[in-house]
């Protein structure tokens, strides 16, 4: 129970990556708050917490892309738990198409959900964990923020920016105790992953669990010295390159 009495909002909690990771996190203790914009999804997990390990957990309901949507997905946890100790920005989407077919729609939905959305969650997180000396924010990048590649312009580019991001962040908030971390995988077996690339060979993807146990070894206590960092998370997977 090391993570007893800490708080977690979990953004795409509903499903995935983000799922195992709130189910991950209840384990350890915490009382956990699961963002996504599905109830259905949101409901299901709370009440997987509740009954598989007996913590507080709650639904909350946000476009984590929409600024006002998320200073009321905070204040709405703020209000249930008293305060946010982790926050993992994991909801994310990918654009995959040609550079000269991505529009300029497109273009910026994908931006505002990979890269704005943790902008504004930590906006409105920072101050009190700045006041109390002490928070974990983890930001799910991608190996593709590391590299190039075709047919996904909008989605690299924001995976570059919320690495530089965790970097610039996690240096800024070292003197107020607050590690920032962010987690790249490679290709996981998520239904966003299934829906781009259903035929590929998926032998040697992860699962979502697998990307939820590196996130959350980086929240817990015993991994105190590292922050202002990205660690590649992909196993013997390689990353869907068409």
């Amino acid at each position: 129970m090391e993570l007893k009495g800490k708080v977690a909002l979990v953004t795409g909690g509903g499903r995935g990556i983000g799922r195992e990771t709130c189910l991950l996190l209840a384990s350890y203790g915490a009382e956990v708050a699961v963002c996504a914009r599905s109830k259905e999804e949101c409901d299901e997990v709370v009440q997987t917490i509740q009954e598989r390990y007996g913590t507080k957990a709650m639904t909350v309901l946000c476009d984590v892309g929409n600024a006002e949507e998320v200073k009321n997905c905070a204040e709405q946890v703020k209000q249930q738990f008293g305060k946010i100790d982790i926050l993992i920005n994991n909801a994310g989407v990918m654009s995959l198409k040609p550079f000269v077919e991505t529009s300029i729609d497109e273009w910026q939905w994908v931006q505002d959900i990979n890269v704005n959305a943790p902008f504004y969650l930590c906006k409105e997180v920072i101050p009190d964990m700045i006041s109390r000396k002490d928070g974990v924010i983890i930001n799910i990048a991608s190996i593709w923020g590391t590299k190039g590649g075709p047919n996904r312009s909008a989605y690299i580019t924001s995976k570059h920016a919320i690495i530089g991001f965790t970097k610039a962040l996690g240096e800024e908030m070292k003197p107020y105790g607050i590690r920032v971390n962010a987690v790249s995988p490679g290709p996981v077996d998520t239904k966003m992953m299934s829906d781009i690339a259903p035929n590929y060979d998926k032998s040697a993807w992860l699962q979502p669990i697998d990307i939820a146990h590196v996130i959350v070894d980086l929240v817990l206590p015993k991994s105190v010295a590292v922050t202002a960092t990205t660690i590649e998370a992909f196993g013997k997977g390689q990353p869907v390159s068409n």
